[in-house]
């Protein structure tokens, strides 16, 4: 067993309690976090959380709002999501049922189905953003400007060491075991 850091293990508990916080359970408009991720996914036409480099140029939310994309098959929604695609499928469906979004035949692949978030997809996404952008204003209030952008600095290395060196340790110790 490797020597337990003190400062290391207070900062895995530290990042433990954001996964059990209360916040994650918050519906904002009375939709789960799920829906919410296919939504923007389906408004923004990638991951809603992996743009390059928003820290000097945050994307134009109003633009994106209201620009028209082609919509997106299921699998590149599960690629986005980094999901199996049968765990997407109910969401989409249940966005679907609503109302929130549609299905629509592929203009080059008549074989493929593109979804594509509806006219209410975008009124739900944009009133969520609205909460977001008024708590996370509450919170650079709470932290003030200068702390803000330190905590805003840290969090983009903890994901890019999570994303890039963390995933590369996984796959090549996943592909070590294929080898006979």
């Amino acid at each position: 067993m490797t020597d337990i850091d003190p400062v290391a293990q207070k900062l895995l508990y530290s990042i433990m309690q954001f996964n059990k916080g209360k916040w994650r359970q918050h519906k904002p408009h009375g939709r789960n976090h799920n829906e919410i991720m296919v939504l923007a996914c389906l408004l923004h036409g990638t991951h809603p959380g992996e743009r390059l480099d928003w820290r000097d140029n945050p994307p134009d939310f109003e633009r994106e709002l209201n620009e028209s994309r082609p919509g997106l098959k299921v699998s590149e929604i599960s690629a986005l999501l980094r999901v199996k695609s049968p765990t997407i499928t109910p969401v989409i469906r249940g966005l679907e049922d609503e109302g929130l979004v549609e299905r629509t035949m592929d203009p080059t692949d008549r074989r493929a189905v593109r979804i594509t978030i509806t006219e209410a997809g975008r009124n739900i996404i944009r009133a969520a953003h609205e909460e977001r952008m008024q708590t996370f204003n509450q919170l650079v209030e709470h932290l003030g400007e200068e702390e803000s952008i330190q905590l805003t600095e840290l969090l983009t290395k903890v994901y890019t060491f999570f994303d890039t060196v963390v995933f590369q340790q996984t796959e090549t110790s996943t592909q070590g075991d294929d080898t006979p």
